[in-house]
């Protein structure tokens, strides 16, 4: 992934004679050089739609941010079966098209949002002294996944095949999308992940 701004707006070493420079600022300086380069052929309004910040009203500007998934494809082929062999009724019958158009052509579902608010992401990078000294946030394989921090570090023992004392964890600051926190809300409210509750 090649992007040109970093996380606190500011052109990065991608963006070569422009780097460090805040984004806005940079444009100008592009708009600038490639005017001395004999470049510019005009410039005029073009009408457009830019994204705001609901909080802080400023420009959104877009990032590449490696993302977490949930293959859905076996979850999706028992809901189309359940359908087909009767066992999930969908009424009107007229609905069942939808169902199968959109569970058969099932895609990988993003999970993860980079907000404030939400229930974290149950995936932890891992830290290993002599096995993996720098952790690396875009590749998958530095990561573990487990219900807490006890669990994920049982499961980077045996991924790694090392004593759960060498292991240190940072949970990824991703949350849960909104659909998916949902899922869970009830669960939450009534004292989730403690097993010995009834209500669930």
């Amino acid at each position: 992934m090649i992007t040109i701004i970093d996380e606190s707006g500011k052109i990065s070493a991608n963006g070569a004679m422009f780097a460090g420079q805040m984004r806005f600022d940079a444009r100008n300086s592009v708009f600038e050089e490639l005017t001395k380069l004999g470049l510019i052929v005009g410039k005029k309004p073009n009408p457009m739609s830019i994204g705001r910040c609901s909080k802080s009203n400023d420009i959104i500007e877009p990032l590449l941010k490696p993302q977490w998934y949930v293959d859905c494809k076996d979850m999706a082929k028992r809901a189309a079966d359940s359908v087909r062999n009767g066992d999930l009724v969908v009424t009107p019958e007229e609905h069942h098209s939808t169902w199968f158009r959109f569970l058969d052509n099932i895609q990988d579902w993003c999970i993860s949002r980079q907000l404030w608010w939400g229930h974290r992401v149950p995936v932890y990078l891992v830290t290993i002294p002599g096995v993996i000294d720098h952790p690396d946030k875009n590749n998958s394989e530095h990561f573990v996944v487990g219900r807490n921090e006890a669990e994920a570090k049982k499961n980077a023992a045996i991924k790694f095949g090392v004593p759960e004392a060498q292991i240190s964890l940072a949970q990824d600051e991703d949350v849960l999308d909104t659909w998916f926190s949902s899922g869970i809300f009830p669960m939450s409210t009534m004292g989730w992940p403690n097993q010995e509750k009834p209500d669930y």
